[in-house]
């Protein structure tokens, strides 16, 4: 059974980032950002935007007393005879300049951002970039001493298209997706780039045509998802390129070495046969319930009865997945 409503519940209760968090978010970042229009960098800052999950609308809530993270590029002026490296650190010393003042802890100059953390509750990533006039918009790379290209809204409206082809519930889908690997241990080193890319990658308009009604709403999408990505990995044993959709001549292949590939393939059968089984069960509502549970663990659904007992029993989330799969596979424990 698709049950609905109770995955609207679980996404709203459970695994989207609260609004108040949200709130935090952009007042940190306008914070941050106005520091650094501030603050004499040596290159005039002209603009900034959001990246990744947050400006996909795939963050999440994290596990407790785990921090959440977003991205944010600022765009500074080109200047001559600077290498990359001379973008980063002026930015770097202004976020350090900050935090001092708002008695922070120091911030963390990473290869391709300056990372400014709030204890115990969230991380924000502050990429700079340049729109260079011979080839167009770049991020610093200090690991390699280069530049990176990037296109960060091409890869947003790519998404966007796609999302427009699930009715708006391949968002909603990668937020479980990802609820899963964070919450529940599934092929937990899956980066947040490559799982977008390849949940994109599955959803075809064609599908929509072949399987009526498979993106209708957020458990069909699932379904339809998770089936077709056990489909993918299932013939390939080699890691396949990862091309980067919004750049013809990028891939992001490197940021999925074969081991993480090969643990992906492995879980995400086991959530396949495990959502398969669960919107297919019949028998009776609370069963099918319990099926979801065995996939998301007792937060899904309702936890008490009219009698004030347990409606459903525990069922351990990823790791009863592993021990529902193992009767077919005989494996003892959970893959991955």
């Amino acid at each position: 059974m698709e049950q609905v409503t109770y995955f609207t519940t679980f996404l709203t209760d459970e695994v989207n980032l609260p609004q108040s968090k949200l709130d935090f978010l952009d007042d940190r970042v306008d914070r941050i950002y106005g520091a650094l229009k501030k603050a004499d960098l040596g290159t005039r800052v002209l603009g900034m935007r959001k990246q990744g999950s947050w400006a996909q609308r795939t963050i999440i809530d994290p596990k407790e007393n785990e921090e959440f993270d977003a991205d944010f590029m600022v765009e500074l002026e080109e200047q001559d005879g600077w290498n990359p490296p001379d973008y980063q650190q002026p930015v770097y010393e202004a976020l350090r300049d900050y935090c001092d003042a708002q008695q922070m802890g120091t911030p963390e100059a990473k290869n391709r951002c300056v990372r400014v953390t709030y204890a115990n509750y969230m991380h924000v990533d502050v990429v700079p970039y340049v729109d260079l006039a011979a080839d167009g918009e770049c991020i610093v790379n200090t690991d390699t001493g280069g530049w990176e290209d990037t296109d960060p809204s091409g890869f947003t409206d790519w998404m966007k298209c796609k999302d427009g082809i699930a009715n708006g519930n391949m968002r909603r889908v990668l937020r479980i997706l990802k609820y899963l690997r964070d919450h529940c241990d599934y092929y937990e080193e899956t980066k947040s780039i490559i799982l977008t890319t390849i949940v994109g990658n599955v959803v075809d308009v064609d599908k929509t045509r072949t399987y009526p009604g498979c993106y209708d709403n957020v458990p069909r999408t699932l379904h339809r998802v998770t089936h077709d990505l056990a489909d993918w990995v299932r013939y390939q044993s080699i890691r396949p390129e990862i091309e980067d959709p919004s750049r013809a001549d990028s891939t992001f292949t490197h940021r999925w070495p074969q081991a993480e590939y090969d643990a992906f393939g492995r879980d995400i059968q086991i959530v396949a046969d495990l959502v398969d089984e669960a919107i297919n069960c019949s028998t009776s509502w609370s069963d099918s319930t319990a099926r979801w549970r065995e996939l998301f663990g007792d937060s899904f659904g309702p936890t008490e009865s009219n009698n004030g007992s347990s409606k459903f029993p525990a069922t351990g989330g990823a790791a009863a997945g592993a021990a529902a799969v193992e009767t077919t596979t005989g494996r003892s424990g959970r893959a991955g």
